[in-house]
């Protein structure tokens, strides 16, 4: 190849298709690009929305696709679409080539220039779509014509020498900025002004992990989270929905841990451990809303206040009668507590005086009732016979 062989390639601009590959609208975050042909396949890649890669073919759903380091592997074809770009071979500066002609001009016959031209058109033509590279052709001939007949030709620069420009503060770093590399999917973690690595904090675009890659949630974290307030006396967790209901959990300087659901305190833990249900200040070690309560000695006890009642009548003492003679005492053991055994009663075999709703529990003092009523009404009895004995 003779000088102007190389002037006209260096200039002349061609054109060129390829097939590349897509992913589709739907896809939000990227498509995976396979070792082969099969969707267990190892993954070697990931073609991110809104990149492409160059198609080597394509078979039945399936596009083969390259890669770095002159490899290639598959992506589904349910997820991708192919396009064909043009491509414009990257122009050489006009500086470069000015001073390329210039040179070539005072040392080659217009002959040779003509030759060489035809030549390189022929070859072109070939590969390129001929019309683009005839009139590329035409355009350059005619350009170096006139440099061959005008014996003066303009000095041309080849090299300009830039103007020193003041020193802008935090220039370097934003210029390190765009050299600095990470893994995929992390967030970078500087560790000196323009030193920049991976940190903790892996996003995939759906979920966030912090000590974790493969998060389940849109947050998880792979240990402890403390939450420190330093600036009031309250510091917790809030949970709120789209209705404006809120959950939280609260911890205050009284040492007391509140637990609320639907913006209402609902369990109560204080600084001696005792623990309210719908009580905001518990005096026992389990305390509930309705009175009711464990002892600190580990005994139950049931809410009986009258202010809580209504509807009080006495109970019959036949009614008492028949229900504890319908009662029927079992020995039992629960299914999770095969090594213990009970004495006790059937919900569901129970008389309807003492019964639940459900009938899937018992009042202890239901039954405890009737058997007080049988008991008084047997004594009233015994007391009437004695009488009568005394009386004869």
């Amino acid at each position: 190849m003779n000088k102007w062989t190389a002037i006209l390639v260096l200039i002349l601009p061609l054109g060129c298709l390829a097939d590349r590959v897509v992913p589709i609208d739907k896809v939000e975050d990227n498509v995976n690009i396979r070792l082969s042909p099969d969707a267990s396949s190892e993954i070697v890649g990931r073609l991110d929305q809104g990149s492409s890669t160059e198609l080597v073919r394509s078979i039945d759903g399936w596009h083969e696709v390259e890669l770095e380091g002159d490899a290639t592997g598959y992506i589904s074809s349910d997820w991708t679409r192919v396009v064909t770009d043009e491509v414009a071979v990257e122009e050489v500066p006009d500086q470069v080539v000015d001073s390329v002609v210039a040179e070539a001009v005072v040392e080659a016959p217009l002959d040779e220039v003509t030759e060489s031209a035809d030549s390189i058109a022929d070859v072109v033509a070939e590969d390129v779509v001929e019309e683009i590279v005839e009139e590329a052709a035409e355009e350059v001939l005619e350009e170096i014509a006139e440099e061959v007949v005008q014996p003066e030709t303009e000095e041309v620069t080849t090299e300009a020498v830039p103007e020193e420009t003041p020193e802008v503060p935090g220039k370097q770093v934003e210029d390190s900025l765009s050299e600095l590399k990470g893994t995929r999917n992390f967030l970078v973690k500087f560790r000196d002004e323009t030193e920049g690595g991976n940190s903790q904090i892996y996003d995939d675009g759906n979920q966030v992990g912090i000590g974790t890659t493969s998060p389940k949630q849109r947050l998880e974290v792979n240990g402890s989270i403390q939450i420190h307030e330093q600036n009031s006396s309250v510091a917790g967790l809030m949970i709120t929905q789209s209705t404006g209901d809120t959950g939280y959990i609260m911890h205050n300087r009284a040492s007391t841990l509140t637990i609320g659901a639907g913006s209402q305190d609902r369990i109560t833990i204080d600084r001696d451990g005792n623990v309210g249900i719908a009580v905001s200040r518990p005096d026992h070690p389990l305390e509930l809303a309705s009175g009711a309560h464990v002892t600190a000695g580990g005994v139950w006890t049931n809410s009986s206040s009258r202010d809580k009642k209504e509807n009080i009548v006495s109970l019959p003492a036949d009614a008492a009668t028949s229900a504890l003679m319908s009662l029927q005492p079992v020995v039992f053991n629960y299914r999770n507590e095969i090594d213990e055994d009970y004495v006790g009663f059937i919900a569901e075999d129970v008389p309807d005086l003492v019964a639940v709703a459900d009938r899937d529990a018992l009042s202890t003092m239901d039954i405890v009732a009737v058997l007080t009523r049988v008991v008084q009404e047997q004594q009233s009895k015994i007391k009437e016979l004695e009488a009568r004995l005394d009386a004869k």
